[in-house]
C-alpha cells in the first residue's frame, strides 16, 4: 500500500536525493504501529521535514544511490510514451542520450536523463501550443497546471503543417511559373484551355515574386463548418509550408443572401483556427473590372443576353442531356458533326454583338426586371461537361449590396467571378473540393473563360469534401435545421459548424489536428465522428483538471457518521493523477449527507452492475467504503427519495470494491448541465451505407456531391425555401432524412450538483475552463452561464462510443 500510494511515489522521488536508512526504518516501524496508511504518510512527512531542518554538518553522509536496470527500463518506457504524445525537441534529445547511456549499461547516467526527458515533454510543446493558440485566437485558456512558457520554434510550426500539405506540394501541385495550369490528361481531340502564354506568366511571376499564393473564398451567406476548416487548413497550410501568402476572399456576388454578421463570423472563425490571411479581399472590390471584362467577352462573341425563362432553360438542358445520351449509345465519335435537337440551344444565342451590348446596357441601367433576362457565356453545347452549356454570367438583382450600395442592379455569378478574380489576384493555386472538378477541367468553363479573355490562368486542384458520420454538411440542410427550429441556432453544439464546435468546447488545435490526419485526397469518403472526438479527447485527457459533479442527485444519508473525526473526513483529491506535484490537490469534505447519481443505485442488484444496491458495498472516490442498509421511497409516487448507508472508517487501508462512485456533498452548487450526443441516429443521414474494411463507412456513389448545374441555385434559394415554416410531419415527408434525427441528442439536467471551486472561478467566463467531470465526460461552461445560473456543456465522453461496434 505504501509503495503504490501516489503520495509515497512523490516522497520516493524526493527521497532519492536526501533519504537515509533512518527514514526507511521509521516507515516500516510506524506501519505496524498505526495500521493506517494516512497516518504513516503523515508521520513520514513529519520525519522528512525534521531531517530537512537539520544542519548540514549534523546530517550523516548519504550513501551513493545506484540506479537499477529495471527502474531505468521502466523510466525509459515512460519517457518514450511522453515523447510520442507530446514531442519536444529538447525532450527527444535527452531521450536519445539516455538510450545511448542505457546501451552502455550506464544506468546511473541513463535514469536521470529519462526522468528529465519525461518532465520536458510533459511540460512543453503541444500543451503549451494549445494554451497559446486559445489565448491569441479567442481569449480562451485552460484551467491547468503552470507550464513552462516555452515557445514553439519555426521548425516545429512547419513540421505541424507537413502532415497534410507536404505530399501535395511535392507530388501533386504545380510549381509557380509552370505554363500548363492543369495537370490532367484529356482526349487529344478536345480543346485544352489551361495553357498560359509566356507573356501572361511573366507578368504573373513579376507580381508574386515566384511565391505561392492561395486563397480561401467563402460565400458570406452562412456560417462555416468543419468542411471549411479542412479547406482552410489546406489553403493556408500549402502557402505557409512554402513561405507564401493566402488571401481571405469573400465571394459576395449575391446581395440578397449576404449579411455583415456572416462576414464577421467567418473572420472570427478563421482567426480562432489560427489562420492569418495576408490580405482580406471581396469579389465586390472587382465589380468595375468584372463589368469591363463582360463587355470584352460580348465583343469577342463569347457572351449573349438571353431572355429564356427558368422553365425554358431547364427544357433546353433536358434536350442537351438527351443529345449526349443518344450520341453515347450510338457510338458517335465526333459530336460536333451531329446537329443539336431543335430547342436545345437558346433562340437568343446568335444575337449580334451590337444587340447584346445594347441589351446588356439596359440590364445595367435598371431597365430590365429581375428574371426577365441574363447575360450567358457562350460555351460549348456539345461538350460532355454540363457546366459548359452556357452558364449565366450576370443576372438582374435590384437589391442594395452591403459594400457597393445601390451602384449596381446587375451582379456577376460565381461561375463568372471566381476564376477571373483568381486571375486578377494572381493566385498561384486555386484549391477546391471535387464538385468543381468538371468546371475546372482543362476543357471546362474555368479555363475557357480565362482563355477567351486572354488573362493569366491559375493552377487548380480538387480534393474530397469533409463528410463526417452522424452529421449533415450541406448548407441547405443546415439552414433547414436552423430555420425550422430543429436545432438552437447556427452555434448549436450538436452541429459541426465552427461556432457550434466552439460552443461545445472543441479547441482549434484539436480541429486542426483532425484536418491534418485526415489529409487531402481525391477519394470520396465519410470520416467516422469518433476520429474527431478522439482528437479533443486526447488533448483534454492531459490538459483538463478533474472535478466532481452529480447530474441526477440521489440523497445518501450516512447513519453512523463519525462527527468526532472531522479531520479524517476532509478528503484529498488530485486535480490530475498524472500531475499531482505540478497541479496539487483539492479538499472535499465528506459530509453526513452526500449525493450520488441516481443511475448509480439499483434497488435490485445485478452481477454486471457495480453501483450501490441494498446490502452492497461501494467506495466513494478518494474517501471510504459505504454499505447500503435501507431506502426511503415517496409514499405517493414510489420513487426512491434517499438511501441510508453505513461508513467503514477503516476501509481505506483495504482493497476497494469494484464499484467506485463520484459524489457531492452538501456544499456543492446547483448548475444546469447539457449532455450533448450525436445529432442523427444513423451514420449517414438519408443515405444507404455499408461497413467497409477497417470500419470505414462507404457511401453510395452519388451520395455526397450535388449535380454541378444545380449546386448554386440550391445555395441561393436555401434561405427563401427554409424560411417557410412547416410542421415536422410535412418536413419529414419532404425531407426523409429528418426522420433520422436523434431524439436524445440533448439531455438537460437542471439540478446537477457541481464543486463550488469550479463555479466560483469560471461559471461567468464562457470557455475559460475545459474540465473533466469524473466518470461523466469533458465539459466547459456555455456562454449562457453565470455564477447565479451556471451552465455546462458536455464536449465529449471519456471513452469512445461503442455505437460502431454494435
Amino acid at each position: 500500500l505504501i509503495k503504490n500510494s501516489p503520495k509515497q511515489q512523490k516522497h520516493d522521488e524526493r527521497a532519492r536525493e536526501e533519504r537515509s536508512g533512518e527514514l526507511c526504518a521509521s516507515l516500516c516501524l510506524v506501519t505496524v504501529k498505526f495500521k493506517s496508511l494516512e497516518r504513516v504518510l503523515f508521520y513520514a512527512e513529519e520525519t522528512h521535514a525534521q531531517r530537512l531542518q537539520m544542519s548540514e554538518e549534523n546530517q550523516p553522509p548519504l550513501p551513493a544511490m545506484k540506479a537499477s536496470k529495471s527502474a531505468t527500463v521502466k523510466m525509459h518506457k515512460k519517457a518514450a510514451n511522453a515523447a510520442k504524445k507530446k514531442p519536444d525537441l529538447d525532450g527527444i534529445a535527452l531521450l536519445e542520450l539516455g538510450v545511448k547511456a542505457m546501451d552502455l549499461k550506464e544506468y546511473d547516467k541513463a535514469l536521470p536523463l529519462f526522468e528529465e526527458a519525461y518532465k520536458t515533454c510533459m511540460e512543453s510543446t503541444k500543451v503549451e501550443m494549445v494554451k497559446r493558440e486559445k489565448t491569441e485566437g479567442g481569449g480562451e485558456k485552460n484551467v491547468n497546471t503552470t507550464k513552462k512558457n516555452t515557445k514553439e520554434t519555426t521548425t516545429e510550426k512547419e513540421q505541424h503543417q507537413k502532415d497534410a500539405c507536404e505530399e501535395a506540394v511535392k507530388l501533386i501541385l504545380n510549381k509557380p511559373g509552370e505554363l500548363l495550369a492543369k495537370k490532367k490528361e484529356i482526349d487529344a481531340k478536345l480543346p485544352n484551355y489551361a495553357k498560359n502564354s509566356e507573356e501572361n506568366m511573366k507578368r504573373h511571376m513579376e507580381n508574386t515574386g515566384g511565391k505561392y499564393r492561395t486563397r480561401f473564398p467563402p460565400e458570406p451567406n452562412g456560417y462555416l463548418h468543419i468542411g471549411h476548416a479542412k479547406a482552410m487548413y489546406f489553403d493556408f497550410g500549402v502557402a505557409r509550408l512554402n513561405k507564401g501568402e493566402t488571401y481571405l476572399r469573400f465571394d459576395d456576388t449575391n446581395p440578397t443572401a449576404e449579411k455583415q454578421e456572416y462576414i464577421d463570423s467567418i473572420k472570427d472563425s478563421c482567426k480562432w483556427l489560427g489562420h492569418e490571411p495576408t490580405k482580406i479581399t471581396y469579389s465586390s472590390d472587382y465589380f468595375d473590372r468584372l463589368y469591363e471584362l463582360a463587355i470584352q467577352l460580348i465583343k469577342s462573341g463569347g457572351a449573349y443576353v438571353c431572355h429564356q425563362t427558368k422553365t425554358e432553360t431547364a427544357r433546353s438542358r433536358s434536350l442537351l442531356r438527351e443529345f449526349q445520351e443518344k450520341c453515347a449509345k450510338s457510338g458517335v465519335e465526333n459530336r460536333y458533326e451531329v446537329e443539336l435537337p431543335e430547342g436545345a440551344a437558346s433562340p437568343y444565342r446568335e444575337r449580334s454583338v451590337e444587340e447584346n451590348l445594347e441589351l446588356f446596357e439596359k440590364m445595367r441601367s435598371g431597365q430590365c426586371e429581375e428574371g426577365e433576362c441574363s447575360l450567358r457565356m457562350k460555351g460549348d453545347l456539345r461538350s460532355d461537361i454540363t457546366s459548359m452549356w452556357d452558364l449565366a454570367a450576370y443576372r438582374v438583382k435590384k437589391a442594395e449590396h452591403p459594400r457597393t450600395g445601390s451602384k449596381w442592379c446587375i451582379y456577376p455569378t460565381y461561375d463568372y467571378t471566381h476564376n477571373i478574380v483568381d486571375s486578377l489576384e494572381n493566385i498561384t493555386h486555386s484549391l477546391c473540393t471535387l464538385e468543381f472538378e468538371t468546371r475546372q477541367a482543362p476543357n471546362g468553363p474555368y479555363y475557357w473563360l480565362l482563355d477567351k479573355l486572354n488573362v493569366y490562368k491559375p493552377s487548380t486542384w480538387e480534393f474530397s469534401r469533409c463528410n463526417i458520420t452522424y452529421n449533415v454538411m450541406s448548407k441547405r440542410k443546415l439552414n433547414l435545421l436552423v430555420t425550422q427550429g430543429l436545432v438552437n441556432g447556427w452555434d448549436d453544439p450538436r452541429m459541426l459548424t465552427i461556432n457550434g464546435m466552439r460552443r461545445r468546447g472543441y479547441t482549434p488545435t484539436s480541429v486542426n489536428s483532425f484536418c491534418a490526419k485526415m489529409g487531402v485526397t481525391r477519394n470520396e469518403n465519410v470520416q467516422p465522428l469518433e476520429r474527431l472526438e478522439n482528437e479533443i479527447r486526447a488533448e483534454l485527457s492531459v490538459d483538463s483538471n478533474r472535478f466532481f459533479a452529480v447530474l441526477d442527485p440521489l440523497k445518501v444519508e450516512i447513519v453512523n457518521y463519525p462527527k468526532d473525526r472531522a479531520a479524517e473526513l476532509l478528503m484529498d483529491a488530485p486535480f490530475h493523477p498524472s500531475f499531482m506535484e505540478e497541479r496539487g490537490m483539492r479538499k472535499i469534505q465528506l459530509t453526513e449527507t452526500v449525493f450520488i447519481d441516481r443511475n448509480d443505485f439499483r434497488e435490485v442488484d445485478d452481477p454486471s452492475f457495480f453501483g450501490l444496491s441494498v446490502n452492497k458495498k461501494v467506495r466513494l472516490l478518494f474517501a471510504y467504503d459505504i454499505t447500503c442498509t435501507g431506502i426511503t421511497k415517496s409514499p405517493v409516487t414510489g420513487v426512491i427519495e434517499s438511501v441510508q448507508c453505513e461508513i467503514d472508517m477503516d476501509s481505506r487501508a483495504n482493497k476497494p470494491p469494484k464499484g467506485k462512485l463520484h459524489w457531492a456533498n452538501t456544499e456543492f452548487k446547483t448548475a444546469e448541465v447539457r449532455v450533448y450526443d450525436k445529432l442523427f441516429a444513423v451514420p449517414v443521414p438519408g443515405k444507404v451505407v455499408e461497413e467497409g474494411e477497417g470500419g470505414e463507412v462507404v457511401p453510395e456513389a452519388t451520395a455526397l456531391v450535388a449535380a454541378d448545374e444545380e449546386e448554386e441555385e440550391e445555395e441561393e434559394d436555401a434561405n427563401e425555401d427554409a424560411a417557410k415554416q412547416k410542421s415536422l410531419k410535412e418536413l419529414e415527408l419532404e425531407h426523409p432524412w429528418l426522420k433520422q434525427l436523434n431524439p436524445d441528442s440533448l439531455v438537460v439536467y437542471k439540478n446537477a450538483l457541481v464543486e463550488p471551486m469550479l463555479i466560483e472561478n469560471h461559471a461567468d467566463q464562457p470557455y475559460s475552463a475545459r474540465v473533466e467531470l469524473q466518470r461523466l465526460g469533458f465539459f466547459t461552461f456555455d456562454f449562457d452561464s453565470t455564477k447565479a445560473k451556471p451552465v455546462l456543456n458536455r464536449i465529449v465522453t471519456l471513452k469512445e462510443s461503442n455505437t460502431k461496434k454494435k
